[in-house]
């Protein structure tokens, strides 16, 4: 098939942004079995009509304007990428404020709008299927879940663990809640492990304030792909706390490495682990912490739960699925 992949422009300014990363993971792969697959470019003239799936990823400008597009190739898809807090009705009723006299238009309503020009939708939880069946009133007929899937090369046999809780993102970012998971580890005495990258020295302050004065607290900074993994293949918890996430891919790797999953209750990433992670509320540091010692001690989720993840979510089986319903568009 030949395929066209469109997101946003400023998806393109930091090489770390996840719709990116998640729309050259499903490009290569899907290179890899032999189709031909474009990412648009702002810059490049597109025969539109020779697309067979022309696939959306991510809100992007394409939207506001997308019956122009639909007059040339009908065969339309997208992936909403929905990772909102925000009560289902109440993301319902700012689906319909704007005005296109006005040129008052929210996202919501810019996509609610092109909605009758989609041919299809791809979420990658239940949780965002909710918002897609209920806030924009897409039929289930419509919607796929194609769940994410890990982008390492898992072990063949897990490693021996070491004891104590690792944590990767972007630690300033405050919706994945590193503060108070570091707040946990002080509270509660365990080794919590942290990588990843910093906005600033001043954002940093408060999580620093509280690494400078726990020796059980370990802050790596950013790390190569390579330590990553080891990282992944030794510690025996990987915490997961945000206060808003899609899937959580870093938690997803390190599932499939043998570490137990401490994951937030909010949103779709406690659904990719078949019931088998300590799913916390990643406001209360109590519940943090509690999960966090419970999951160092405990020894009956692994490797069942690394069975499951690198059974379920491997790429080529998640493309397989995408494949399939692509082909199904094209023939409509």
């Amino acid at each position: 098939m030949r395929i066209a992949f469109i997101i946003s422009e400023t998806y393109c300014i930091s090489p770390y942004n996840g719709i990116r990363i998640q729309a050259q993971t499903w490009g290569e792969e899907l290179k890899r079995q032999g189709h031909d697959v474009i990412y648009v470019s702002p810059w490049d003239s597109q025969d539109w009509e020779a697309f067979d799936i022309i696939h959306l990823i991510g809100y992007n400008e394409v939207l506001m304007d997308l019956d122009g597009l639909y007059k040339r190739n009908r065969h339309i898809v997208f992936s909403p990428i929905i990772d909102s807090m925000q009560n289902v009705y109440l993301y319902k009723l700012m689906t319909h404020w704007g005005c296109n006299k006005l040129r008052l238009k929210s996202t919501n309503y810019v996509i609610r709008q092109a909605s009758q020009y989609i041919q299809h939708w791809y979420v990658r939880s239940e949780f965002e299927y909710r918002y897609v069946n209920i806030a924009y009133g897409i039929p289930k007929s419509r919607i796929t879940i194609i769940p994410l899937s890990y982008k390492i090369v898992p072990p063949v046999s897990m490693a021996e663990k070491k004891k104590y809780c690792l944590h990767v993102s972007k630690l300033t970012d405050t919706r994945k809640n590193v503060l108070r998971l570091v707040k946990a580890a002080r509270k509660y005495g365990f080794d919590l492990v942290l990588a990843g990258s910093i906005s600033s020295e001043e954002s940093f302050a408060p999580i620093k304030g509280i690494i400078d004065s726990c020796p059980n607290i370990t802050y790596l900074g950013r790390v190569s792909d390579e330590t990553l993994l080891s990282l992944y293949k030794e510690a025996k918890v990987f915490a997961l706390p945000s206060i808003n996430e899609g899937v959580g891919l870093v938690a997803l790797e390190a599932a499939a490495c043998g570490c137990d999953i401490v994951v937030t209750k909010i949103g779709g990433p406690k659904e990719y682990y078949d019931g088998m992670a300590y799913v916390i509320d990643p406001l209360d540091v109590d519940d943090i912490g509690k999960s966090v010692l419970e999951a160092l001690e405990a020894n009956d989720r692994q490797p069942k739960l690394r069975n499951w993840v690198v059974g379920q979510y491997g790429l080529e089986k998640c493309m397989n699925k995408l494949l399939d319903s692509y082909k199904e568009v094209y023939a409509r």
